[in-house]
């Protein structure tokens, strides 16, 4: 059923990527480094308030579902949710209209900001159903559905940054567009759901209880990022927080990996916890934890392998230098916070103390906040980007210590040795290969750095997989073995004319 879950992701997967580097290549070449810097944090600063205005909805969409069903309480459910986010995105569009009309911004800073908060509102809605189809394990409609709207929303942007020139508000008209066309198609399955329904208040304070502390623990992180972007914007200039961005997004895969892994992987343990308690729970997060590590990993070290030809052949020439020296220090921070947040987090969410969560990701900010203030002055992008790395580890450290005292997650040191040995072999082949720039030697390097990974995950066995190769081959052999018996066993009777 796992197996089924990732086939069923992959082609969002792909999407993600796809349209993740091409945003990053059209963007920095359509926009001057200072317009891709305001753009970058325009969406810094929307992620945020996303994150803190919607996100606890979001998670009680899904983490209440299979409660809602067992009391066979799911219109109530529906009808609950529907009626949040219709509150609350007409609150949020009346005081942004209200906002600039009281502040009068400036024409350009003013269409970003509508735009930008008319997106937020309809995403809303989009996660409200995607987070129910993901509870509900409808995997193929979650995947379908959210590569529709990134595609059209990547595609739109395009089009009204190059024809309507709308500069840094482009991409979140697109998005806007993108999130009225997937409503539409979301409607009538969700009116439908919510026929019949009650809106309880009662019901609504216990999602608010338990999402709002998840909400603000993800909401500190991502203030943290954007009050880390406005210190490099203000110390290295805008065109700093460009490389910044357009390396942040280069390792944007990184995030998909966790995304995915997590899409597929976080269902079954709250199932398990649920419903064949602890143990259980903890025997699943011990192969959830397998796999992102025998995917992450490799993907994180070959991001900081290959930065300086990949920066080269998607950033525009006036951010790619900068960017390569940050991303290094990126995939090191992206690899750590997917854990934090897809894995390390789950000893929070399982025991619903998601306000100690956010508690303890004060530290970790505070120590980013603090490394970005003295670095990105001197090393710009590079600084900033090794600020978020010790940040994330930091967090790591006290996820892992305070997560312990209510749900000990399983760390499987076995894995991590084996998949460290597969991922150092790889690491070894990619550099001694020819060094040099252009797409024929990144091309090069990820097949060389995918062939060595894929012989030290056959060699340290990793994800059973040699097992399951063997076990393959056995098979194919006992059925090459069987066609031959057969086809000389009908050859031995048959009476030759001479």
């Amino acid at each position: 059923m796992t197996g089924k879950r990732f086939l069923a992701l992959a082609p969002l997967q792909i999407a993600q990527a796809l349209i993740g580097f091409g945003a990053i290549a059209a963007f920095t070449r359509l926009m001057s480094p200072e317009e891709f810097g305001r753009y970058a944090l325009a969406l810094s600063a929307s992620m945020a308030a996303h994150t803190l205005l919607f996100t606890w909805a979001e998670a009680a969409a899904f983490r209440f579902f299979a409660a809602a069903r067992a009391e066979r309480r799911l219109r109530d459910h529906y009808a609950t949710l529907l009626a949040l986010v219709v509150c609350l995105g007409a609150a949020v569009l009346a005081a942004t209209a209200a906002l600039l009309f009281i502040v009068g911004l400036e024409r350009d800073i003013a269409a970003l900001s509508a735009f930008a908060a008319a997106a937020a509102v309809f995403r809303f809605l989009t996660r409200i159903t995607r987070e129910s189809d993901r509870a509900a394990l409808e995997i193929g409609r979650f995947a379908t559905l959210e590569t529709v709207y990134i595609a059209i929303g990547f595609a739109a942007g395009i089009g009204f940054l190059v024809v309507a020139d709308l500069g840094a508000a482009a991409p979140f008209a697109g998005l806007l567009l993108a999130g009225v066309i997937v409503a539409l198609i979301d409607a009538p399955r969700l009116l439908a759901r919510t026929r019949g329904g009650l809106v309880s208040p009662q019901r609504a304070f216990v999602y608010a209880s338990y999402g709002a502390p998840l909400a603000l623990a993800l909401a500190v992180d991502l203030c943290v990022q954007t009050a880390a972007r406005f210190l490099l914007a203000e110390q290295g200039g805008a065109a700093e927080l460009g490389a910044y961005a357009a390396a942040f997004g280069l390792a944007r895969p990184l995030d998909l990996v966790f995304m995915g892994a997590g899409a597929a992987l976080s269902p079954l343990i709250l199932t398990a916890f649920e419903t064949r308690g602890p143990e259980a729970a903890r025997a699943q997060a011990k192969q959830a934890f397998t796999l992102l590590i025998a995917l992450a990993a490799p993907a994180a070290a070959g991001l900081a392998l290959v930065a300086t030809p990949l920066a080269a052949l998607m950033i525009g020439e006036g951010l790619r230098t900068q960017a390569a020296a940050a991303l290094p220090w990126l995939a090191a921070a992206g690899l750590i916070s997917g854990f934090n947040v897809y894995y390390l987090s789950e000893a929070f969410q399982l025991t619903r103390r998601t306000g100690l969560r956010a508690l303890v990701m004060l530290a970790p900010g505070a120590v980013q906040l603090t490394l970005t203030a003295w670095l990105a002055g001197a090393h710009g992008a590079a600084g900033a980007a090794i600020a978020a790395a010790a940040g994330a580890g930091v967090g790591a450290v006290l996820l892992t210590l305070v997560g312990r005292r209510l749900f000990a997650l399983p760390l499987a040191l076995g894995a991590i040795v084996r998949v460290g040995a597969a991922t150092a072999l790889m690491v070894c082949a990619v550099l001694m290969a020819p060094r040099g720039e252009g797409a024929a030697y990144f091309a090069t390097d990820i097949a060389i750095g995918a062939a060595a990974y894929a012989t030290g995950a056959l060699i340290f066995n990793i994800l059973d997989l040699r097992t399951r190769v063997s076990a393959l081959l056995q098979r194919l052999l006992a059925k090459v073995r069987a066609h031959l018996h057969s086809f000389f066993t009908d050859r031995a009777h048959v009476r030759l004319p001479w």
